[in-house]
């Protein structure tokens, strides 16, 4: 011993490497690549996102990839009907361009084959509830097989388990992307989700939570169909607001846009009071538009079908009772 410091080869610790195109955090070149090439491809007149098939939708919103999009409504107000012929739509679309993708349906109210029925009669026009309690007609019977016939080849897959958790339906949409890329998922109903909490609220919270989480994981639109609060049917305009969504403060804060769908049809029946023309009593459902992240909140009328629980363009509705008169 010298007294003297020996002198050290400990090398200082090098910070660890961070490759930025795994991590979520990423440089302002990166963004701005992405917004550049979606700005090309609006200025070509290519919206972003899948078409719903209607129009007064689609002035407003699409199916867009990363975005949450829920439809709430009161019960029987046709909720299903519509997420189902989005589903339908898009599932059309890419059979018709030739896109491998398919859509992903998690069903945890209504079973497999229930929603091909329904379907099935939208299409074709056949009330299929008059078939199923033995009250059709061999040609009904005929026409609705004919409807099953022409979507049973359409790229659409369902899950129709009960309360199925959303850790499930991320393992589930996983390895059908493996061979067939997810381009839309959907989820009936909110409510039913197998998620757990302590409390209703939380765990509501969970799920909504979750399925945002899904749609940027897998980069793809989700739509989510929820109930509203039956104190809406104690007013004179019985169209929902966000406070009227259960467990409102969740899902109005995670969705990107909140759709709810009132049809005065429903409460004239029942001889109830609502706000709305005489014109709209029957055949009209008015669609609020309650949320919308990247666009316009307002109210559009979609035509609705009783018989067939078919909504369809207003505008085509209008044409069809002028051919008829």
């Amino acid at each position: 011993m010298n007294g003297t410091k020996e002198p050290t080869n400990k090398a200082k610790p090098k910070s660890p490497t961070i490759d930025l195109f795994k991590s979520d955090l990423r440089p302002m070149q990166y963004w701005a690549i992405r917004a550049e090439d979606k700005i090309r491809l609006w200025a070509q007149g290519k919206a972003e996102g899948e078409s719903t098939g209607f129009s007064e939708f689609d002035k407003y919103f699409r199916m867009v990839d990363g975005e949450l999009t829920t439809i709430a409504a009161r019960p029987s107000q046709g909720k299903t009907a519509l997420g189902m012929q989005i589903v339908e739509n898009i599932a059309k679309s890419l059979k018709r361009r030739g896109d491998p993708g398919c859509v992903a349906v998690f069903s945890a109210e209504m079973t497999g084959w229930a929603l091909l029925h329904r379907m099935a009669s939208v299409l074709v026009g056949v009330n299929a509830h008059k078939l199923r309690m033995g009250q059709g007609t061999q040609e009904e019977a005929d026409k609705l097989l004919g409807g099953i016939e022409r979507i049973k080849n359409l790229p659409i897959w369902i899950d129709d388990g009960s309360a199925p958790t959303t850790a499930n339906m991320l393992s589930s949409l996983a390895r059908l992307n493996e061979t067939n890329p997810v381009r839309l998922m959907m989820f009936d109903f909110l409510e039913l989700g197998g998620n757990r909490g302590d409390k209703e609220d939380q765990r509501i919270g969970q799920i909504a939570i979750a399925l945002k989480d899904i749609s940027k994981t897998l980069g793809i639109p989700v739509l989510v169909l929820s109930q509203v609060n039956r104190s809406v049917e104690s007013r004179a305009n019985k169209m929902p607001s966000l406070s009227d969504l259960r467990y409102s403060g969740m899902i109005e804060q995670i969705s990107d846009v909140v759709v709810f769908i009132m049809r005065p049809e429903y409460y004239v029946e029942r001889g109830m009071t609502v706000d709305v023309p005489v014109d709209d009593y029957v055949g009209v459902a008015y669609i609020g538009i309650a949320k919308n992240r990247q666009g316009p909140v307002t109210n559009v009328k979609l035509s609705f079908e009783k018989q067939y629980a078919r909504f369809g363009n207003l505008s085509q509705r209008k044409i069809m009772l002028n051919e008829a008169g």
